[in-house]
């Protein structure tokens, strides 16, 4: 084969979720356009340079196929919501064993998917790559598909006899993915660091102070700073615009330091302040360097920094914030946030 026949998915370097490292694989297309299938077109072959062998009840070889659609969905920039419903359908359909054995009529491949009903001829529906974009591709035209429960979302794209089994999978198929994308069954990360690496390079530009890689990588480095500040210690917090109780230029409280990460001139943005420069984002939207805010007045407000999910699951996120229970934190947050308190996703300087 020639060198240059191989092409380098760029996929790893647009992670959406910073706990999910991305899996690195190779397209040999022969063409830089066929690298994303098409209806009309062959997928090309997905080679897995990193298998993740057995998760569970799933053996290596059914993981396998799991990561080629984790892999399809990174490439296509589909949230990682996405790929855990893609796997549940696969792992319910077709418990991840891509058969060209015909079933039910003339069902094929990893999602049983039907040459009849318009989803490609037979040849294409045994291609893991082809199936799974036409898959997300069907996904991401349902209505609200990032919010409903898996069941629903699943039965909208394959409209099946037997809705409700898709919800016997939703926890392996979380386990899988998050074993998948990480390389790590559990997925936790302890150096935030891995954050940095695989921050969205390609993501739409917006009107946030940087949102190139570096610039990115930039704000948690900022962030990261007031964790050892302080003598060696966090940051501790203080809400005072007093000049002497400022902390190299910015309030000690969680949007002067939301600010400071940001690379805002001090004393920084009050929290209804980053709020109003803010769009307000879907949970599935959430990338590192997003905000989670509580724009009430009245220190009643709270900001965090988003780094990323803790696992697919998006139950849990890591998060930097400065709060009055020992100043500055990284830690992990049960979505939304800890308790009733209420915290909603925001985007910094989006229009």
């Amino acid at each position: 084969m020639k060198p240059k026949t191989w092409l380098t998915v760029i996929a790893v370097v647009v992670a959406m979720f910073c706990g999910l490292p991305l899996l690195t694989v190779i397209a040999d297309t022969g063409a830089a356009d066929a690298c994303t299938p098409t209806a009309g077109g062959g997928s090309g072959q997905v080679v897995l340079l990193d298998h993740p062998g057995p998760v569970g009840k799933w053996n290596g070889s059914q993981t396998d196929n799991a990561a080629i659609i984790v892999a399809v969905g990174q490439r296509r920039q589909i949230p990682a919501r996405g790929w855990v419903i893609a796997v549940a359908t696969a792992m319910t359909e077709s418990r991840l064993i891509n058969s060209s054995t015909v079933t039910d009529h003339d069902s094929v491949g990893l999602f049983q998917q039907r040459p009849s009903k318009g989803w490609g001829t037979p040849a294409q529906l045994v291609d893991p790559v082809y199936a799974s974009t036409k898959f997300y591709a069907a996904l991401t035209q349902v209505k609200n598909w990032q919010t409903l429960p898996l069941t629903e979302a699943a039965q909208a794209v394959q409209k099946s006899a037997f809705p409700d089994r898709y919800a016997d999978y939703e926890t392996d198929a979380q386990q899988v993915v998050t074993a998948v994308a990480s390389g790590n069954s559990t997925a936790i990360i302890g150096d935030s660091d891995q954050c940095e690496s695989v921050c969205p390079a390609t993501a739409t530009p917006s009107s946030s102070p940087d949102d190139s890689c570096v610039g990115i990588g930039a704000v948690f480095q900022r962030a990261k700073t007031w964790l050892t500040a302080w003598n060696g210690g966090p940051v501790p917090y203080l809400s005072s615009n007093v000049p002497g109780d400022l902390f190299h230029g910015y309030r000690r409280d969680c949007s002067g330091y939301v600010s400071m990460a940001l690379g805002l001139p001090g004393p920084g943005l009050t929290t209804v302040n980053l709020a109003d420069r803010s769009t307000h984002i879907s949970k599935a939207q959430l990338r590192p360097g997003d905000l989670m805010i509580n724009p009430d007045t009245d220190l009643r407000g709270h900001v965090v920094l988003f780094a990323g999910w803790v696992d697919a699951s998006m139950n849990r996120y890591y998060g930097y914030e400065q709060t009055g229970d020992g100043g500055t934190h990284y830690r992990s947050i049960p979505f939304p946030y800890f308790g009733t308190y209420s915290m909603s996703p925001y985007r910094f300087g989006s229009t």
